[in-house]
Formats: structure tokens, sequence, C-alpha cells
């Protein structure tokens, strides 16, 4: 009987050792498969920092908008940012709320500051790592097309549900992995 259960046991948290990592990967997936495109303007950013590793850093530029009427928000809250395109093509957040949208646009994700009734929230992306070698050359496209009054940079987010997923980082208008090796040949 002892010997059943601890087989049992041991099977039970096998498969779940197995499934959480598979789920994960999964929802990744399915954002990047069905999920909704949409581009985000970077800003600069502080390129370095001696704890992180190899990717490249990343500062959404629009990340404020109004609160939606309803309770006062406060930092670290999670929320819905309520998106929209705008006649660029980039999107933007045209409202926050505390309330899951029916609408399918929108992203899951946490209030970091409010000021004067604007919410300022933090994108669940803000890193795009790469391969390790092309990395610090990628950093410094980055940062020359991401320039203030240069901003030339913009990331390609698929999302679904609430979930985002960085698809592409773009400067200059090329695929940041692509700009890397043009300048390689240089």
């Amino acid at each position: 009987m002892k010997a059943r259960l601890m087989i049992g046991l041991f099977l039970g948290l096998s498969f779940i050792q197995i499934a959480t990592p598979l789920s994960m990967i999964v929802k990744r997936e399915a954002a990047l498969k069905d999920g909704e495109q949409f581009k985000f303007k970077t800003a600069p950013v502080d390129p370095y920092d001696a704890f992180r590793g190899r990717y490249v850093a990343l500062r959404i530029e629009e990340d404020g908008a109004p609160a939606a009427a309803g309770a006062p928000l406060k930092g670290g809250q999670a929320v819905y940012a309520l998106l929209t395109v705008d006649d660029q093509g980039f999107a933007r957040i045209a409202a926050v709320t505390t309330v899951r949208p029916r609408q399918k646009s929108y992203i899951q994700t946490k209030v970091e500051r409010v000021i004067d009734n604007i919410v300022y929230v933090s994108f669940p992306f803000d890193r795009y790592y790469m391969e390790e070698k092309a990395a610090p050359a990628a950093e410094r496209l980055y940062l020359q097309q991401n320039q203030r009054g240069r901003q030339d940079a913009y990331v390609s987010v698929r999302i679904k549900d609430g979930f985002a997923v960085i698809e592409n980082l773009y400067v200059g208008g090329k695929r940041i992995e692509d700009a890397v090796k043009q300048e390689r040949k240089r």
C-alpha cells in the first residue's frame, strides 16, 4: 500500500514538472501564432547594467493613459491596458481598467505609478533576447537609432487574451538581427 502511494506521488510530481514548462511554451507559441500584432515605439534607455544578461533593454515610449472610471489605482495593482492603433500604425494605450475587457486588444499588466489621473504601466516585455555574441552590437545599433529626436526603433508584439510576446525588434526599418549582420560586414 505504501509503495503504491509513493509511486503515485512520484508520477504526479513528475507530471507537474513536465506540464508546467510545457504549458508556458504552449501559451507563448499560441500568442505568436494566433495573437494580434501590434507595433510599439521604443524610447531611449540607459544601455549599461552590470547585472543583466545578454539582451537589448527596451522601454516603450507610450506607457501611460487616463484611468477608466472606477476605483483609484495604485502602484503594483494588476490592470488591463486597452490598446488602440494610431495613424502611423503604432499601438497606444487608450485607457487602463481593472475589469477584464471583452474586446480583443488589451494587455494584462501592472500599474507602475499614477500622476494626475494618468496611469503609467510596466509592460510585460522590456527585454529582447538575442544570441549572446550579437547582443552588444545590437544594443549599440539600437541606441544609435533610438536617440532623442531620432527615434527609429520599435518592437512587434503579438497579443492573445491579454498575454503579450515580442515577435521582433526593428531598428532603421530592419530586423535587429539583419541590421547586426549588415553592420558586421562593414
